[in-house]
């Protein structure tokens, strides 16, 4: 036999589970909550959870069990799913925590209040309570009545102390995801604030996360685990908090690039290990917030790090995405080897000369690892028209000889873009760049002939064949082009590097003739030549 209630109100929109059994109760003529056991005694009533007990205590519909949410008393176990995924630190079934103003309007206990980071009203502007006005002696949900406290006083009358306004940004969005969650919509629609615009795909519980990670942190920074709050669910300790957790976000994300500014050891920028850095709480802050929904938070986190740390992001560093990784301003020198497509060796070269920037970390132990900035490799390979050679590679480049190189260089024809100390017994670590050797070639825009071998064309490699010994050697030619005296007018395609290089055979001809005249001894053919007669 089913003993129902003779007074059954039914639950209003998102009333707390256990606010409704108070507020069942006084409908009853009981003075507190500690009827339920009573009754359940007196009428042999065997259920095991809320759901049951509400559907025979009260006979009302399953869908009225839409309206309640929260935690409900400990001897009537509530479903998981009206606990909307949150986790149990953020529900408070210690005390009571009320907003007189709406207590006074409407006699019934909402199921946001029991959420421990909810501490302030949106709506009234005002933080929440928790003492009686009278023998400021904090409410328990097993004395007193729906909204009189055991001393007597009316639970809906007090001071007032105006919330800042940051915490009632947050209590704002708070109330309006819990209303959410819970298959309701807000109140009003008002114009998003940049604050819903951030947080505008973070749910309800992922919210609490949030703000209760970044308000300990900030708060309680000097503590050696600020997440484990004594009393968090009293409002004087969860207040700063919030406060805390809220400036971050409404202030965002300025306010959370100088608290990790604080939080980070600046004097390790250039530590080898980025935990040296980061510090414990940064560690332990970006494990706290790895959550997709918080993508924005991670996003600005691996920001702070690819730009303040001066170390080199491996795969180690999990957390930090390809992009960021790819981007990092510190990279090794193999990796600047490989972007200036040379050898690590003249990397360190570079380095050590100022051509690009680069420096030393070192580990616990002996080791030194070379580290060099992206940008000054970007800069230098752009100066260098994206490529660098080294002797050798220089001498394929442009046909020639290691000889013939160091004969360039002492001439002056090529200027070396690195050379150590300036000493010629090291010309093999002698870096070019390509745009100087595409110079001393005539340049990029010169056309491929078709008939190389017609008479109107004279090659280089012609040239130092016949007239090397009247003065028309390959240094003199190479200069004469240097200096526009002649032209380079088109390339042979059989031809590689310099030998290919064509002239006009007019030009040259009438410039060879003009310093032939300079010269005091001359061969039997050039002195043919020179006379206009044949050499037999």
């Amino acid at each position: 036999m089913t003993f129902r209630l003779p007074s059954r109100p039914l639950p209003l929109p998102l009333e707390s589970a256990i606010g409704y059994l108070l507020r069942l109760g006084v409908a009853n003529d009981f003075a507190s909550l500690t009827w339920l056991q009573a009754y359940r005694k007196h009428v042999a009533l065997e259920v095991n959870d809320f759901e049951q007990f509400f559907l025979q205590a009260t006979g009302h519909p399953v869908h009225a069990l839409q309206q309640l949410w929260g935690p409900s008393s400990s001897a009537l176990p509530i479903g998981p799913e009206k606990k909307l995924g949150i986790k149990t630190t953020y529900w408070n079934l210690h005390h009571r925590r009320w907003c007189p103003d709406c207590l006074r309007e409407k006699q019934y206990w909402r199921a946001e209040w029991l959420i421990t980071l909810q501490v302030a009203c949106p709506v009234h502007q005002r933080t929440l309570h928790e003492h009686c006005p009278a023998c400021h002696k904090l409410v328990g949900w097993y004395s007193g009545g729906l909204t009189v406290c055991r001393c007597g006083q009316a639970l809906d009358e007090g001071p007032t102390t105006t919330a800042s306004f940051a915490v009632l940004e947050v209590s704002k969005l708070i109330s309006d995801k819990f209303a959410t969650a819970c298959g309701m919509s807000s109140s009003e629609p008002v114009p998003a604030t940049n604050l819903e615009t951030l947080l505008e795909t973070v749910h309800l519980a992922r919210l609490l996360d949030l703000i209760w990670v970044l308000g300990c942190y900030t708060h309680d920074r000097s503590l050696k685990k600020p997440l484990k709050v004594q009393d968090h669910h009293r409002v004087h300790i969860a207040l700063p908090i919030v406060e805390s957790g809220s400036a971050l976000l409404v202030s965002w994300p300025q306010a959370f690039h100088d608290f990790m500014s604080e939080l980070s050891d600046q004097s390790q920028q250039y530590a080898l290990d980025l935990r040296l850095f980061l510090g414990t709480h940064l560690q332990a802050l970006s494990k706290a917030l790895s959550h997709p929904e918080l993508h924005f938070v991670r996003h600005k986190f691996e920001q702070f790090v690819s730009d303040k740390w001066k170390g080199v992001i491996v795969n180690r560093h999990r957390f930090v995405n390809q992009y960021v990784a790819e981007h990092h301003s510190v990279i090794t020198a193999k990796e600047a080897a490989e972007m200036l497509e040379s050898t690590r060796k003249k990397v360190v070269a570079l380095v050590d000369e100022g051509h690009i920037q680069g420096w030393y970390l070192a580990s616990q132990g002996r080791r030194r690892f070379l580290v060099v900035d992206r940008e000054s490799v970007n800069r230098f390979q752009q100066g260098c028209d994206g490529q660098l050679f080294d002797l050798v590679g220089a001498a394929k480049y442009l046909g020639t000889t290691r000889t013939r190189m160091r004969l360039f260089v002492t001439s002056g024809l090529l200027s070396p873009a690195y050379r150590p100390g300036g000493k010629a017994d090291e010309y093999a670590k002698w870096v070019f760049k390509k745009v100087e050797l595409d110079q001393l070639l005539g340049g990029l825009t010169v056309r491929l002939h078709d008939t190389p071998d017609c008479k109107s064309l004279i090659s280089i490699a012609q040239i130092c064949r016949g007239r090397t010994r009247d003065g028309a050697d390959l240094v003199t030619i190479l200069r004469t082009l240097q200096n526009g005296v002649l032209q380079v007018v088109a390339r042979d395609p059989c031809q590689h590097g310099l030998q290919g290089l064509l002239l006009d055979r007019t030009q040259f001809e009438r410039w060879f003739a003009s310093i032939l005249p300079e010269k005091q001894v001359f061969a039997l053919a050039p002195a043919a030549r020179y006379l206009g007669i044949k050499s037999r």
